[in-house]
């Protein structure tokens, strides 16, 4: 067994080890506290198993993952074309740094409520997704083509291309590669997390979403569907930053 198997399994024992500690933690406290409003581990899982069952949860998910991706792609898109160019020109990252500055400082609630009002609700819901993630995809993509060595970049200034669109996805965006794909996994854990949260805040009952899920439980103080839900959640972006990680560790040894 090499030293890059033994530490994967070492990882892999700690990260099993840190979630039986939250189980754990989880389960004194609902003990502890004796009330419905905080149900055990073991009653939440089995009420979550349940809820699998159920098509309205897949709705749910179907509605939030859809939303979630056409924001993303959109955002990434943008943040991509003006990172890129923010990166390669000083002058233009100054110019939109204060436009980012306050997409990133957005009172959300506000801006939901905001958006309600100004338009149609789902239409609303993926304005503010956007809004929230494309600061952090821009400032990642701008970000990582800044910090990369400044002899690899000189070398593209002398050989022309710099700005050449070759270079610039086979040279520059691969080396920008750690500071996208943590970007993507912010933007990602954000965009669920914001797009659930304007789901509850619209509170509309023509828009599938895990946020109408946790609004309906809200009203009827069902804990255990709303930590399902956010179960759930937690799952959707888990798996994404595992397979991120994993295409990370692909692009690292063909390199």
């Amino acid at each position: 067994m090499n030293n890059s198997t033994k530490k994967t399994i070492l990882n892999a024992l700690y990260i099993l080890l840190g979630i039986v500690f939250i189980l754990v933690l989880w389960w004194i406290i609902s003990l502890s506290l004796k009330t419905t409003l905080v149900p055990s581990p073991f009653d939440t899982f089995i009420h979550l198993g349940n809820m699998l069952l159920d098509s309205y949860l897949w709705e749910g998910i179907g509605g939030s993952l859809y939303r979630l991706l056409i924001s993303f792609i959109i955002s990434f898109l943008c943040a991509l074309l003006l990172g890129i160019i923010a990166g390669l020109c000083k002058p233009v990252y100054t110019f939109l740094k204060p436009l980012i500055l306050v997409l990133r400082t957005l009172p959300t609630a506000a801006v939901i409520f905001i958006l309600i009002v100004l338009t149609k609700p789902l239409f609303a819901l993926f304005i503010i997704v956007f809004l929230l993630i494309f600061p952090i995809l821009y400032e990642a993509v701008s970000s990582g083509i800044r910090n990369i060595d400044e002899n690899i970049m000189d070398s593209l200034r002398l050989d022309g291309g710099k700005t050449n669109i070759r270079s610039i996805f086979q040279v520059i965006i691969p080396l920008s590669y750690p500071y996208i794909s943590l970007g993507i996994v912010q933007a990602l854990g954000l965009g669920m997390k914001v797009s659930i949260m304007a789901e509850v805040l619209c509170g509309d009952n023509f828009i599938p979403g895990l946020g109408r899920i946790i609004y309906y439980a809200n009203q009827t103080s069902d804990m255990k569907t709303i930590l399902s839900v956010s179960i759930v959640a937690i799952i959707l972006i888990g798996s994404v930053d595992i397979i991120l990680n994993i295409l990370k560790r692909k692009i690292k040894n063909k390199s």
